[in-house]
């Protein structure tokens, strides 16, 4: 009776274990959308043709504000590579005025799909800072 007793415990024990650890449709949908940090994925996202020619295309695109009381500096926006390579969620992190975050907007909104992250052999959303320099005309 002791033995029958202890058993039953123990399944009893593995059932209220299992229960806790199933994962809920809603769950899955959250990690779907989850954006990865460019150090956490294993292959990080690229644009056609490297880095390089990633500042080439801003290089060329961007406009630089046509007014004398332009200073120039550092203009920091953030953006997310989804999973289909697109870029998205574009923001300004620091703007410096004189349209420059609109500008960084429009271009970066118009640049070409980029080869997108990969983390556990999936695509994944990744989140990506970038640093414009910009000099006055």
């Amino acid at each position: 009776m002791k033995y029958i007793l202890l058993i039953v415990a123990f399944f009893s024990l593995q059932i209220t274990f299992c229960q806790e650890l199933t994962v809920e449709p809603h769950q899955e949908v959250t990690l779907e959308t989850e954006n990865y940090s460019m150090a956490s994925v294993e292959l990080k996202p690229e644009f056609p043709g490297g880095t390089s020619a990633f500042y080439k295309y801003i290089g060329n695109n961007f406009r630089t504000p046509d007014t004398k009381d332009f200073k120039g500096g550092k203009l920091f926006m953030s953006f997310v590579i989804d999973k289909d390579g697109t870029i998205i969620d574009v923001k300004a992190v620091r703007d410096l005025g004189f349209g420059t975050a609109e500008e960084a907007i429009r271009v970066l909104e118009k640049s070409p799909k980029w080869k997108p992250g990969f983390s556990k052999c999936k695509a994944v959303r990744v989140a990506y800072m970038l640093p414009i320099s910009l000099q006055p005309n």
